[in-house]
Formats: C-alpha cells, sequence, structure tokens
C-alpha cells in the first residue's frame, strides 16, 4: 500500500522545514540543474539569508497575498512545498493573478503525483480569491519544472533574456 500523504496549510511553526526544503531546492535541484551560466546571475551570495528573508516575509504577509502549502508524509515529515502569491495588472482585462512562486517536492516522493496535489489546491486558492490566471517560471532547460507545467495545462506565454556584463 501507498504511503499517505496529507496536503495541510503553513504555520509559522513550520518555518524551520520550509526553510530546509527551499535551501535544498536551491543547493541540491538548482545548483545540480540550471545551466552554469544562469547560475552565474542568479546564486545567492548567502541562500540562508535570502531565504530566510523569503520566509520572514511570508510569516509576517498581512495582507494575504501569499499562500504556502505543504506535503507531509504520515510521519508528518514535510517532504514538499508550494508557495504562490496574488498580485494584480490593473491595466489587463484578466487583472487578478497568481503566481507559483516555488513548488518543490523531495526526490523520494517525486513522480507519485504530490506536486500536482499541491498545486490543485493552491490553484483551488487562488480560483477562491478571485484570480483569472496563473503564471509561473523556469529556466530554459528545466525539463522536469516545463513537463510538468505543460502537464497541468500551462503554455510557454513568453521568453526571458539574460546576459551577464
Amino acid at each position: 500500500m501507498a504511503e499517505a500523504i496529507s496536503i495541510t496549510n503553513y504555520a509559522v511553526s513550520d518555518h524551520a522545514e520550509l526553510l530546509r526544503l527551499l535551501l535544498q531546492l536551491q543547493v541540491s535541484y538548482f545548483k545540480d540543474n540550471a545551466p552554469q551560466k544562469f547560475q552565474e546571475l542568479r546564486i545567492d551570495k548567502n541562500a540562508s539569508r535570502s531565504y530566510e528573508d523569503y520566509v520572514t516575509a511570508i510569516d509576517e504577509d498581512k495582507e494575504g497575498t501569499w499562500r504556502v502549502l505543504l506535503a507531509k508524509n504520515e510521519s508528518g515529515r514535510i517532504i514538499g512545498f508550494i508557495i504562490g502569491s496574488i498580485s494584480e495588472d490593473e491595466y489587463l482585462v484578466l487583472s487578478k493573478i497568481g503566481k507559483l512562486e516555488d513548488w518543490f517536492v523531495e526526490p523520494g516522493y517525486r513522480g507519485l503525483g504530490i506536486g500536482l496535489m499541491l498545486y490543485n489546491e493552491l490553484e483551488k486558492w487562488f480560483k477562491e480569491k478571485g484570480c483569472r490566471q496563473v503564471c509561473s517560471d523556469t529556466w530554459n532547460g528545466n525539463e522536469l519544472s516545463i513537463t510538468a507545467h505543460k502537464n497541468m495545462g500551462f503554455f510557454v506565454s513568453g521568453i526571458s533574456f539574460s546576459k551577464k556584463i
């Protein structure tokens, strides 16, 4: 029988575990998979401090524009997360926008539908908040992310260029 996975809302008491997974995303996944040229432009001087500040900002969100969902295994250990935010662009017809900020499932739990479970809950929240579109980004060549997005109905809507000067 497969292990039961639950999706729960993030609480400030989960701060350290969310930080652990964000650093795992940065240290293992990003460094192992992002193209070297992209890493040169996007690598943090101090990833621990950068992500600590990020999680603290989420903890202090008073406007309710951030949502963090956690995937927990049967023993209650956090094995994945998704972070979303909401913004508005008054010039667009579909002005309220859900943004998939960060998304990660530990390698041993990938391919089990956990990422999709997390995303579906986040999209449900976006809809409840009146969002009419969702955007997300990844780096060129991140095939795991690109495939996951396409499988959920996303399409490539732009291309971003970077250059070291």
